[in-house]
């Protein structure tokens, strides 16, 4: 019995670590999620719909948008346009991606042949639920290469910072 009680407070122990570290004097990240590319690829008229959800109904913050991509994607950059709702209208932000810098370099970070990157958006106050549409606009009408496209929004610092 005693062996087994000493088994059960470090895990009580890291457990209560874990979950005070995950947040700071802001709220966390409340939203963040990948969806997965068909293998075929990303089809031009294809836009990737996420519904992000806070804890307020109005949250002030950044949406950041996230891609994976392997060694078959051919382009040096992703050129993507973002649509959602920030302060009561209508955004269309186009996000550029660099994907290889000048000396063919692969730069996002991954293990293997997958590599992530991101690119954050100006910071507004975005309605729970409201949807943020992705799609590529690149000249190309599948784009192949493209593994994961996700969003994630980040709240600002409740001091305003």
């Amino acid at each position: 019995m005693k062996l087994r009680t000493l088994l059960i407070h470090p895990w009580l122990v890291a457990s209560i670590i874990v979950a005070t570290s995950s947040c700071t004097d802001y709220k966390c990240n409340d939203f963040s999620e990948y969806r997965r590319m068909p293998p075929e690829g990303w089809r031009y008229a294809d836009s990737i719909k996420f519904e992000p959800v806070h804890a307020d109904s109005l949250c002030r913050g950044r949406l950041v948008v996230g891609i994976t991509h392997d060694d078959s994607y051919r382009f040096t950059e992703l050129c993507m346009e973002v649509t959602h709702m920030s302060d009561d209208t209508l955004h269309r932000d186009t996000v550029r991606v660099p994907v290889v810098d000048r000396l063919g370099t692969w730069t996002g970070r991954g293990i293997g042949s997958s590599f992530q990157l991101t690119d954050t958006l100006a910071a507004g106050v975005h309605p729970s639920g409201s949807l943020v549409a992705v799609r590529h606009i690149m000249r190309t009408d599948t784009l192949v290469g493209v593994n994961k496209v996700g969003l994630f929004f980040v709240p600002e610092k409740q001091d305003g910072k």
